[in-house]
């Protein structure tokens, strides 16, 4: 009988470690998959979750992902219903974003860039405002290269040139967002 109870607790402690082993397996695989998560996985997991996106020091952008791209995303923006694009590095931080991740191989990814998504709005002639790091830029884009931008600026908010305008070359990496007007 005390054979019995020395193989019960010799059985119960090999049962525990076991446990405790997998658990933390478990929790060191959770982690290195947490680890490999980018910021675009978890933009396209937020699905129609209402966000605020701070970009720069004083521009917030609130509304729901609608497209996430390689280097960008979509929102579209609660206030004015309009679409934004913001260059996920000019991304600071944000607001209301779940733990959920969507791979990118799934929905809502474009396999446009950020430069292809400009080109599709400088095709439009739509007027924009361009938030950079230097200031904001009232225009239309009239030419996308692989890292800078050409605008004809509306200094006046008019929507054609009208004397003052002026063609300005916004480079990417300056970008925050390009909002309708």
């Amino acid at each position: 009988m005390r054979f019995e109870r020395i193989f019960e607790d010799l059985e119960g402690r090999l049962e525990h470690y076991e446990q405790e082993e997998l658990r933390a397996v478990s929790e060191d695989l959770a982690r290195a998959e947490r680890a490999q998560l980018t910021l675009a996985d978890r933009l396209r997991g937020a699905g129609r979750r209402e966000l605020t996106l701070h970009v720069g020091s004083g521009l917030r952008l609130a509304g729901a992902v609608e497209e996430v791209g390689v280097e960008w995303v979509s929102l579209r923006e609660t206030r004015t219903a309009q679409r934004a694009v913001v260059p996920l590095g000019a991304i600071g931080i944000v607001e209301g974003l779940s733990s959920r991740a969507r791979p990118a191989q799934e929905s809502l990814r474009s396999p446009l860039g950020l430069g292809s998504v400009l080109r599709e709005i400088a095709r439009d002639r739509s007027v924009v405002r361009l938030e950079t790091t230097a200031g904001t830029v009232l225009g239309r884009i009239a030419g996308v290269g692989a890292d800078a931008l050409d605008v004809l600026s509306l200094p006046t908010g008019e929507s054609s040139s009208v004397p003052g305008s002026a063609r300005l070359t916004v480079t990417m990496s300056s970008l925050l967002a390009v909002l309708p007007r």
